[in-house]
């Protein structure tokens, strides 16, 4: 039994000795380093100094500033030197050294071995607040101003009134950002610690009492603005909203201009305008006034250009014509193809005259006209009626396009038919239905040879035209053909070439 004693406590002892040697090798290895199983900020650590790991924290979260952004919108990036920061994990390191390390080393067995870690931070505050102050951005209240100006939304009040900026509550939050290496703060949005949660104050209500001209007048500006209006052309809606009338409202740097204009009888609206809902013209004896940069009348009230709504709807007619149709058909965005009935040039599927007169009735209270599409237009489906492979002639631009598959393979300029004789190329979806090669080409007043024929429709086809020297441009409107489409010699031959019998063929302006 006293054996089996000594025996026990022979193994306690060299337990003891071995436990002991071991703790005392681990403290000593273990010195300045961090021990095993420690994790910082997702880092394993074990092994590496204090300046280590800090090195590795501060290249893995650099911090070059902060981005403060106005309520306006504005921002300002205030780097770190600008305020000569300095920042650090050595302190809370070397906290969790003095906690973990050297022989409290064995606290990793069963305390936590992942760690978060923020750093120690100092900066000048009296170069943030300098650099705060000096910020255009944060207006003072002697640089306030109100004024009308153009937007993409048409004329507005441009100001800074609304809010005025509390620097001190902007100078607290954006130091707690900065405390918290934020990258960004937005001053539009509240802080969270009374009283610093609002970085500004609503003084919008000054706008009214310090600039009641300016307001005064908008508010007639408005008053023509919100006239807008809508119209679905085959299913797509046109809004002529307060932005394209904002272009209508006539200013003082149009005055000169509008003076000169003379009163026509073809409907441009050249030489009249509407105020107070009566159509006038005007002239320099009339002692029209400049109020803010717009014209006024003896009433105050504002004058709408008729000619600038005439150039508008002109504009609109030529964007909505069937060019834009087949440009939208090529990137996949619509089947419906919509083509002009008229042979005289004009391929726009929009009635800019209807277009004109329901506008203008928006102002005078004249009755609106509701069909602003050109009469005779129709309705394609173009993967039924073209598919991928076709001949586009574009007799707008003078061009014609031949496409294989979906990819422009050959294109060339051409002559069409004399809109000025009557003699218009004829507009639609046809197919070509015949090639012939050389061969005269009959009519009442004339005989042609040429060496290559597409009929496209009835008497109508693609052929050369060795006569000319020159193709595209406006050669249509005063040399035009009797309605074919003349072409180039060597392009036409190349088209004659590859071209098939049943090729689908689309002609608009």
């Amino acid at each position: 039994m006293k054996k089996k004693g000594w025996l026990i406590a022979l193994v306690i002892t060299c337990f003891l000795v071995i436990t002991g040697s071991l703790y005392a090798f681990l403290s000593i290895w273990y010195q300045g380093v961090f021990p095993a199983f420690m994790w910082i900020d997702d880092i394993y650590c074990t092994g590496m100094t204090v300046e280590e790991v800090n090195a590795r924290l501060l290249e893995k979260h650099p911090y070059d500033g902060i981005t403060v952004k106005d309520i306006s919108g504005e921002e300002l990036f205030i780097s770190s030197s600008d305020i000569d920061m300095n920042y650090s994990y050595e302190p809370s390191l070397k906290q969790i050294m003095l906690n973990r390390g050297g022989f409290k080393w064995w606290k990793c067995i069963y305390k936590k071995t992942h760690l978060d870690i923020t750093p120690t931070l100092s900066y000048d505050e009296a170069k943030l607040n300098e650099t705060l102050q000096s910020w255009d951005a944060l207006t003072k209240v002697d640089d306030l101003y109100a004024e009308i100006g153009k937007t993409e939304n048409g004329y507005e009040i441009v100001t800074n009134y609304g809010y005025f900026p509390l620097m001190d509550n902007i100078f607290y939050n954006v130091c707690e950002s900065i405390n918290k290496l934020e990258t960004e703060i937005d001053l539009s949005k509240t802080g969270v610690v009374e009283p610093f949660e609002h970085n500004y104050e609503d003084i919008s209500n000054l706008l009214s009492v310090d600039y009641e001209d300016v307001v005064k007048l908008y508010d007639k500006i408005e008053a023509l603005q919100s006239k807008e209006l809508s119209f679905d052309l085959f299913g797509t809606e046109i809004i002529v909203d307060s932005k394209a009338i904002s272009s209508f409202i006539l200013t003082s740097d149009d005055l000169a201009a509008a003076y000169e204009e003379e009163k026509d009888k073809s409907g441009t609206g050249k030489g009249l305008f509407i105020a107070g809902g009566f159509e006038k013209e005007i002239s320099p004896e009339d002692g029209l006034f400049a109020d803010n940069g717009f014209v006024t009348d003896e009433d105050g009230n504002l004058f709408i250009s008729e000619s600038k709504i005439y150039e508008y709807a002109e504009q609109l007619s030529k964007e909505y014509s069937t060019a834009m149709c087949m440009d939208k058909y090529r990137k996949g965005e619509t089947d419906k193809i919509y083509i002009g009935g008229g042979q005289k040039g004009d391929g726009s599927i929009i009635d800019k005259d209807a277009l004109f007169k329901t506008i203008r009735g928006r102002f005078i209270g004249d009755e609106v006209v509701s069909n602003i599409v050109v009469e005779g237009t129709t309705e394609y489906n173009a993967s039924e009626r073209l598919g991928n492979t076709y001949i586009e002639v574009d007799m707008a631009a003078q061009h014609l396009y031949y496409y294989v598959d979906g990819f422009l393979c050959m294109d060339m300029p051409v002559v069409t038919g004399n809109v000025n004789r009557g003699r218009g190329t004829p507009t639609g979806i046809f197919q070509v239905y015949n090639k012939r090669y050389h061969t005269n080409l009959v009519g009442v007043d004339y005989v042609s040879y040429v060496n290559y024929w597409l009929g496209v429709n009835k008497g109508v086809g693609i052929h050369d035209a060795t006569w000319r020297s020159k193709f595209g441009e406006e050669i249509y409107k005063r040399d035009g053909s009797h309605g074919c489409i003349n072409c180039p010699l060597e392009s036409v031959e190349q088209l004659w070439g590859v071209c098939e019998v049943g090729t689908p063929v689309i002609l608009h302006y």
